[in-house]
């Protein structure tokens, strides 16, 4: 899964109100300077160089794009999403943006919204390799999701069906820390403890609880009598 990257110093588009020419040519050279930072690797000031030209000409759609990229390489996803989504505005038919968009909602897992991304960049770029493996990834990982979802939603209902049952209690327990939902998984372990499950040790022991087990929450349950 991979962001495509350019150095994206051209792609001036004008708005109803210019910039005046000084500033236009500013920007474009502050745009300059901050890709080159990205490639000495010196993001913070790349950062900036990139916020300036943006302030200089706000439909600069190289600089909103290479701003994205760079939050994105510094972890600031949720600053990129914004910044991609931005530059797309600007440049609707960049395939390249709709792929980077695409896979930071895939690394969020934001599944639907990774598909829908990618698929309108395959519509623009329909040749695109990097879109379509970005593509199949999310697709991928959104079925994936909804399997546990759906093993989920199966377990719990099926406790709901028989709600003195313990056994099927502690089963949701056990399916929801299969997929980190650690939280949860304590509510529920705590709950069949609750209805009387007898067999608390065998959680300290049950591989499915190996992440929970220095929790505090999780000793204090298994430690019930």
């Amino acid at each position: 899964m991979r962001c495509a990257w350019f150095l994206l110093v051209g792609g001036l588009i004008l708005a109803a109100a210019n910039p005046s020419e000084a500033a236009a040519k500013d920007a474009l050279t502050r745009n300059t300077l901050g890709a080159d930072l990205v490639k000495q690797g010196k993001l913070d000031e790349a950062l900036m160089e990139f916020q300036q030209a943006i302030a200089l000409d706000p439909r600069l759609a190289a600089a909103q794009a290479n701003l994205a990229y760079t939050c994105d390489r510094l972890g600031r996803m949720d600053e990129a999403i914004v910044a991609y989504k931005r530059a797309i505005e600007l440049d609707p038919q960049n395939g390249t943006l709709f792929n980077n968009l695409g896979v930071l909602y895939t690394k969020k897992g934001q599944y639907e919204e990774a598909v829908a991304m990618l698929e309108q960049g395959i519509k623009i770029d329909p040749s695109n390799s990097l879109l379509q493996k970005n593509l199949e990834i999310a697709q991928k990982s959104q079925s994936i999701l909804q399997q546990r979802e759906d093993q989920i939603a199966d377990a719990k209902k099926l406790a709901q069906a028989r709600p003195k049952d313990p056994q099927a209690t502690y089963n949701v327990a056990r399916v929801l820390a299969t997929y980190g939902r650690n939280d949860e998984a304590l509510e529920w372990l705590s709950k069949a403890s609750e209805l009387g499950y007898h067999d608390l040790a065998s959680a300290k022991i049950d591989p499915t609880f190996a992440v929970l087990k220095n929790d505090p929450r999780f000793q204090r349950i298994t430690e019930r009598r």
